[in-house]
């Protein structure tokens, strides 16, 4: 049996349906620093919050060490595997809460003032937690006031621990 070649417009049609199945929505189920590459030595290049749809470029297990290459905002980059969700309607990413009493510092770390105390369970809005300079601190703003908290003191709403 003899078997024929493609033609060129049927293999670029091929190519075509296969990038589309290969790039697919996701959402971040938590805040992500997205990196210049596939792990936490490389430079942060962009801050991606919980919830926001990011668009999936290339991912696996074992794929550069559980790192997943995305598009988010222009930038590609790439963030861990464990922080990206299907998109869809029945995804919801629980609201960011205190687990004590937690101190809003004005820089990441312990050494700088405390602003302001959050009671245990209060919501917070989180704009950056990242590695790195900040080592483990989340840029947040409760009631107004915007500063820096530990990490730790920090979990998802209905969770035993944070993520």
């Amino acid at each position: 049996m003899q078997i024929r070649p493609a033609s060129p417009l049927v293999a670029a049609l091929f190519c075509v349906v296969a990038a589309a199945a290969a790039a697919a929505p996701r959402i971040a189920t938590d805040v992500s620093s997205m990196r210049s590459g596939p792990g936490a030595r490389w430079p942060v290049i962009a801050q991606i919050p919980a919830g926001a749809k990011v668009q999936l470029d290339n991912c696996g297990p074992g794929w550069k060490r559980d790192w997943c290459q995305v598009h988010f905002k222009g930038k590609m980059g790439f963030v861990p595997a464990n922080t990206l969700a299907p998109t869809s309607s029945s995804v919801v990413v629980a609201p960011l809460v205190t687990r004590d009493i937690t101190a809003v510092r004005s820089g990441p770390g312990n050494k700088w003032k405390v602003i302001a105390n959050i009671p245990p369970g209060r919501k917070v809005a989180a704009s950056a937690c990242q590695q790195g300079w900040t080592n483990g601190w989340c840029k947040v703003t409760y009631e107004g006031k915007s500063g820096y908290v530990d990490r730790g003191m920090l979990k998802r709403k209905g969770a035993v621990f944070a993520r």
